[in-house]
């Protein structure tokens, strides 16, 4: 069955390369014709059927609440700037005398706090 269907298949194609090999200028004017179609068809398509582009650009669903994530990020920014604040007055009072246990402990909970701000956590 398969080798049937091989055989008549290979002289359809052989009849047709004959064809061809008899007639190339119909052959010719066949692509050319097809061609020129073809590329018609492409620029009509692109005349009548153009894509619609948005000329503004819209601005992705992940950024939709943008504004509550840049009032977040100035809260923490204030909070950095006072625990900066809090702890170059430390440090002041660190150059004018020796600092007391709540002052160390004081320090070390504000760097805590900024590295934690910092790193978003």
């Amino acid at each position: 069955m398969f080798t049937t269907k091989y055989n008549v298949t290979k002289k359809n194609l052989l009849r047709l390369k004959a064809w061809i090999y008899q007639h190339p200028k119909k052959v010719y004017r066949y692509v050319m014709v097809t061609l020129v179609i073809s590329f018609g068809l492409i620029f009509i398509q692109y005349h009548f059927f153009t894509p619609k582009l948005s000329i503004g650009n819209k601005i992705p669903t992940m950024y939709s609440e943008s504004d509550q994530i840049k009032a977040d990020m100035n809260k923490s920014d204030q909070k950095i700037d006072v625990i900066v604040k809090e702890l170059q007055s430390l440090k002041k009072r660190r150059e004018s005398g020796p600092l007391s246990k709540n002052d160390s402990l004081r320090i070390e909970y504000l760097f805590n706090q900024y590295q934690n701000l910092k790193n978003g956590h």
